[in-house]
């Protein structure tokens, strides 16, 4: 009589621990996960599986990125995971890497509200599951990749590498607090990658690669 509790938390054990190929994965990103960004690397590793890629190049957690509403993620955050829905039919895990143009210099006298961004992007992710009496998928928190400094990025984005630095801290601190699995850009590849970058900001396949393999690594 016992055989039946115990095969179904075996099963709740498969189920749990699925090989990464097979996790239906939704990311959030900006351009460094866009087209052939760190998510296509990710794919590569993976060998394939059902995945919505919704980064956008100037994409931002609460800003409209250059002036456009379709960059600001808490404002398409429910589109992004309806999406996600429709196109795999189930999220397993959502990936999130955003911050790096909320630290572009125009936002330079609004740093606040992109922490306060942060945990509102949190908290809805989470109420558009709980709303609909949905168990919410596993996140992922990504802090931004390594910026370069000052002398090397364009005007838009002065000020960008301790903008990341501090904005990665609140990044860290939510993913504690919250029980987040947090994959560190910052610390791993760290300025590392910034060898791969022409701009500062973006990279080429390299560094992509070296982005991808630390998710992987720090939660897979």
């Amino acid at each position: 009589m016992r055989l039946l509790p115990l095969f179904s938390l075996f099963l709740f054990l498969s189920a749990c621990s699925a090989p990464l190929s097979k996790k239906h994965l939704l990311v959030i990103g900006d351009s460094n996960g866009a087209n052939q960004g760190w998510v296509y690397q990710l794919q590569e590793i993976r060998g394939g599986g059902p995945l919505v890629n919704t980064s956008l190049g100037g994409n931002t957690i609460g800003f409209d990125g250059m002036g456009e509403l379709r960059r600001n993620t808490l404002e398409n955050l429910t589109a992004y995971l309806r999406k996600g829905y429709a196109e795999m039919g189930q999220i397993d895990d959502i990936l999130i890497c955003l911050g790096t143009n909320d630290c572009k210099a125009e936002y330079a006298d609004r740093r606040e509200e992109t922490y306060t961004h942060l945990t509102t992007l949190l908290t809805r992710t989470r109420a558009f599951f709980q709303d609909r009496g949905q168990e919410v998928p596993r996140m992922v928190l990504i802090t931004p990749p390594a910026a370069a400094a000052d002398a090397k990025v364009s005007d838009e984005f002065q000020g960008v590498s301790g903008c990341l630095a501090d904005l990665s801290e609140r990044i860290r601190t939510a993913a504690a607090d919250e029980g987040i699995c947090l994959v560190d850009f910052q610390q791993k590849p760290g300025t590392k990658i910034l060898q791969y970058s022409k701009d500062g900001i973006h990279f080429n396949a390299t560094g992509y690669q070296l982005l991808a393999k630390a998710v992987v690594e720090s939660c897979y």
